[in-house]
């Protein structure tokens, strides 16, 4: 699926960190008291940048040309999500999470240059889910 507009890109932002949020709160119930901590905080991480992400798209919509974007297909994001009773399983899922949403907000940085304080979001997101990595391959 491409995502062809800059709402499409929020939107789909938006998305990847809800559900991001929704496998840590319950990776969380199956895990042991250490990387409960470490999905709680993720969890918590995810919402929060869904509401910032939403931010910046109510504050840059007056600013949104309305110019095709090209190069950035959902399909190339897209994980597996479901939880296992395994918790190395679930580590290896996290990682994946985590990977592929780094990459979707490189890509869309990229893409979306035009826009200053999303391509600011976007590094800031990017970032994070680098230091989420680390975390994870510590675990």
């Amino acid at each position: 699926m491409q995502l062809g507009t800059f709402g499409a890109i929020l939107k789909f932002a938006s998305e990847l960190e809800e559900a991001a949020t929704n496998f840590y709160d319950e990776a969380a119930k199956k895990a042991s008291p250490d990387l409960q901590k470490v999905f709680g905080d993720f969890a918590t991480a995810s919402k929060k940048n869904k509401q910032m992400i939403e931010r910046t798209r109510r504050m840059e919509i007056q600013e949104m040309v309305l110019e095709a974007i090209t190069g950035i297909d959902g399909n190339n994001y897209k994980m597996d999500q479901s939880i296992s009773s395994e918790e190395r399983e679930n580590i290896k899922k996290a990682i994946e999470i985590e990977s592929k949403t780094k990459k979707f907000y490189e890509d869309s940085m990229e893409k979306l240059g035009f826009l200053p304080n999303v391509k600011k979001t976007f590094a800031k997101l990017a970032a994070e889910k680098q230091e989420r990595l680390k975390r994870l391959q510590s675990s």
